[in-house]
C-alpha cells in the first residue's frame, strides 16, 4: 500500500470518517482538523510511519493545508534529509 493509501486509512480511522472524504484536494477545515486534532494525529503518524514530526503544531499548520499537502510532508519524512552531494547540481 502506499504512503498516501496508508496515510488515508490511517486518518479515516481516527478522524472516523469515510476514505471518499479524504480526497487530496480535502482541507484539513473541511475534515475538522483543528490543533490539538493536529498533534494527535501527529503522534498517530509518527508512530504508524516510523518518523519524526520536528515542527510544533502551529507550523504543521501553517504548511499543511489540504489531505494531499499532509501525503507530500510524509513522503519527505518518508525519503529522509537529502544529502548535500543529492542538493548539488
Amino acid at each position: 500500500m502506499s504512503s498516501e493509501g496508508r496515510l488515508r486509512a490511517l486518518l479515516a480511522k481516527e478522524l472516523a470518517v469515510p476514505e471518499e472524504r479524504l480526497a487530496l484536494g480535502a482541507t484539513l477545515e473541511e475534515l475538522e482538523v483543528d490543533s490539538l486534532r493536529m498533534i494527535e494525529l501527529a503522534f498517530a503518524i509518527e508512530e504508524s510511519f516510523g518518523v519524526q514530526m520536528g515542527e510544533d503544531t502551529a507550523q504543521l499548520m501553517a504548511r499543511i493545508e489540504t489531505f494531499g499537502d499532509l501525503c507530500s510532508y510524509v513522503d519527505e519524512l518518508l525519503a529522509g534529509p537529502r544529502s548535500t552531494a543529492e542538493a548539488s547540481p
